[in-house]
């Protein structure tokens, strides 16, 4: 991006970007419209011009500024305080909803990234880094007291994590596939919701 975009206010910013996410989420890269961005964006295309060298710094651009606000604005508030291990999991899948709510572009365009051919591929390699770390990060400063006494707590963990690591990945494939629907995104986790509860009567003691 140039150095008049940087100028711009904070919220402007974030309109043409989320904006051209939108597009690029919906068409790909390659059959995005910079018509249908400034169109969508109210600003003409000599201003959009003004602000990028081309299409191509538009698109590394969002994926930029999506990977930051990402990472700044969900990741970040990731903490591992002392509570269950299925609490942890609730907790994450809480705050993945309010992001994936207040910020439907970037969440939609996030996804794009990840299954992106070509020029994404740098976004790609740190995301997965992200998701390696934030895997790791879930099983620090677990409350071990809440699980039965009868199974391996170790075990009864891992299992937890790989059904965890199957329903994201089954999910994944799913929006890959249809894309995801963000009218539904409740339903989707209140089914997660319901995963978790069925976890807790399985490996937590009965209260």
């Amino acid at each position: 991006m140039k150095k008049p975009f940087k100028k711009l206010d904070d919220s402007q910013q974030y309109h043409i970007l989320t904006t051209a996410m939108a597009e690029f989420s919906a068409h790909g890269y390659k059959n995005a419209s910079t018509n249908r961005i400034v169109g969508a964006a109210g600003i003409s295309k000599g201003l959009l011009y003004y602000y990028f060298e081309n299409k191509e710094t538009l698109y590394l651009s969002t994926a930029e500024f999506a990977y930051d606000h990402f990472t700044t604005h969900l990741l970040s508030r990731f903490t591992t305080e002392a509570e269950g291990f299925i609490e942890r999991l609730a907790r994450l899948s809480k705050l993945k909803h309010l992001y994936f709510t207040q910020h439907p572009e970037i969440a939609r365009f996030v996804t794009h990234m990840y299954y992106a051919e070509g020029l994404l591929e740098r976004y790609q390699s740190k995301m997965q880094t992200l998701r390696e770390w934030s895997m790791k990060s879930m099983y620090e400063n677990v409350d071990m007291t809440l699980f039965r006494t009868d199974i391996d707590r170790e075990m009864a963990m891992k299992m937890i994590g790989w059904t965890f690591e199957g329903y994201i990945k089954e999910m994944e494939q799913y929006f890959e596939a249809e894309g995801i629907d963000f009218d539904q995104v409740d339903t989707y986790f209140e089914q997660f919701d319901g995963y978790l509860d069925t976890m807790r009567k399985l490996y937590y003691k009965e209260v």
